[in-house]
């Protein structure tokens, strides 16, 4: 069974990031890559980089920021294992349905920036409109011919999720995502662009555009600012 970790903390979690956690995770990563337990994973944008892309009544609506009013945010994605993102912040886990590579992703093309997109529920849809949604085969098609998608999954209901955190070194797992709120996630793809713009595109084709939500946000460098 392949999982993905959700890392997700406050937004000044940064400045809790010393040595010792750099430590921790730099020990982590050997572990785990050498292991073969983690197959991928990379920082993300925070919220100010996140764009939102859905399409009501055929009209495409982009907004700036993530799907939905937290206090947590995404913070990164890396799959299985322990992390020592636990301690100060919060570790959603997620059954995938439909399955990563078993290989290492290579670097990105040049002048292409990777995208994590998250395809996400829309509370204020009519659940009845899920029936006349498009299948996603063809836009998965359409975006691996183009080069675009690399990977991407269905996820298990929320309800599956479990959510862990560490707390003066004692392990807290609890059932559920690690924020309540109406939006949730209902799976994700790895897209690689030109830019921005090409990402809304590929985002505003997948059909849960016309009944959820999907958010575009950017991977970085592990360790970047």
């Amino acid at each position: 069974m392949q999982y993905i970790l959700i890392h997700t903390g406050a937004p000044d979690l940064d400045g809790a990031w010393d040595d010792e956690a750099w430590a921790s995770l730099t020990s982590w990563l050997d572990e785990t890559i050498g292991s073969g337990v983690s197959i991928e994973g990379s920082p993300l944008g925070l919220d100010a980089d996140a764009t939102t892309v859905k399409v009501r009544d055929g009209q495409l609506i982009v907004t700036d920021g993530p799907y939905a009013e937290t206090k947590e945010q995404v913070a990164a994605v890396r799959w299985a294992g322990r992390h020592p993102h636990s301690w100060m912040g919060a570790v959603e886990v997620r059954a995938l349905i439909g399955g990563a590579p078993a290989v290492h992703l290579p670097e990105p093309g040049t002048g292409k920036t990777r995208y994590m997109m998250l395809v996400c529920t829309d509370p204020a849809v009519d659940p009845q409109e899920f029936v006349h949604m498009k299948p996603v085969g063809p836009w998965v098609a359409e975006m691996d011919g183009r080069g675009i998608r690399l990977f991407g999954s269905e996820l298990e209901p929320p309800g599956a999720a479990r959510t862990v955190r560490v707390r003066e070194s004692r392990a807290i797992v609890t059932d559920g995502p690690f924020a309540e709120t109406k939006e949730q996630v209902a799976g994700f793809d790895v897209l690689e662009c030109a830019d921005l713009d090409e990402a809304i595109e590929a985002a505003a084709k997948h059909p849960m555009a016309r009944v959820g939500i999907l958010e575009v946000r950017p991977f970085r460098p592990l360790g970047e600012d």
